[in-house]
């Protein structure tokens, strides 16, 4: 009788040694800190979110929404065979005008809202401002610009008539979503023509055609006048 009492108790424990089958949790790499939107000739563009998910029920579909709304073409989403999300390309981020503001991206399996995941970056606007936006060419103006996220210094080059006159380093890194701030003459020439000039920033150490592909830059005009005493 003890024999048979110890073998039954050692086939229980053995039983519940056996690990149970975890289910699978989904993943989502991170996302960039900021996407970067700009208004252009052609219309708004935004940079594109490159969605990279893994960990949902093989051949499933996944609705991918923003802020918690459906987006165009985000529904029936193809999971693969080993959990994987297969996105054709990229997701472009939510257009804003200026500043930055946060949004959230999700992706929720059909049939299954328990398997969701979601991540939060910024749209970014790029553009610069200059405050007081009325001022005497060699007075300081404070720049204020934001979308410059390459690594590397932010420059400011000065051109008139279409003929570059100056460069200058307006920061030497980008802050938080390519921004940058600072004081400097509004027109860092000595006595500088009469007339419009232009400010292309960037952050090319030099002067780079502006339509070439790949090219992150903002214009601003500056006219300059003379005023009566």
């Amino acid at each position: 009788m003890l024999r048979r009492s110890h073998a039954g108790a050692g086939a229980l424990l053995l039983a519940l040694a056996i690990p149970a089958v975890a289910q699978a949790v989904p993943t989502l790499q991170p996302l960039k800190p900021c996407y970067v939107t700009a208004q252009t000739g052609s219309g708004p563009q935004s940079e594109g979110v490159q969605v990279t998910a893994a960990g949902f029920t093989p051949n499933s579909k996944v609705d991918l929404t923003i802020d918690g709304a459906p987006y165009p073409g985000g529904a029936n989403l193809q999971i693969g065979a080993t959990g994987e999300l297969l996105l054709p390309g990229p997701v472009p981020a939510p257009f804003v005008r200026a500043g930055s503001r946060p949004f959230t991206v999700t992706l929720t399996e059909q049939g299954n809202p328990a398997s969701t995941v979601s991540a939060t970056a910024k749209s970014t606007a790029l553009g610069v401002t200059v405050d007081p936006s009325s001022a005497a060419p060699s007075a300081k103006v404070r720049f204020e610009g934001l979308g410059f996220t390459a690594d590397g210094p932010i420059y400011a080059h000065y051109l008139r008539r279409g003929k570059l006159r100056k460069t200058v380093r307006m920061a030497r890194a980008p802050i938080d979503c390519g921004g940058f701030s600072t004081r400097r003459r509004q027109i860092p020439i000595k006595d500088p023509h009469l007339g419009r000039w232009i400010v292309q920033f960037d952050q090319s150490k030099k002067l780079v055609d502006p339509t070439a592909a790949g090219i992150v830059y903002v214009r601003l005009g500056i006219r300059v006048r003379l005023v009566p005493r």
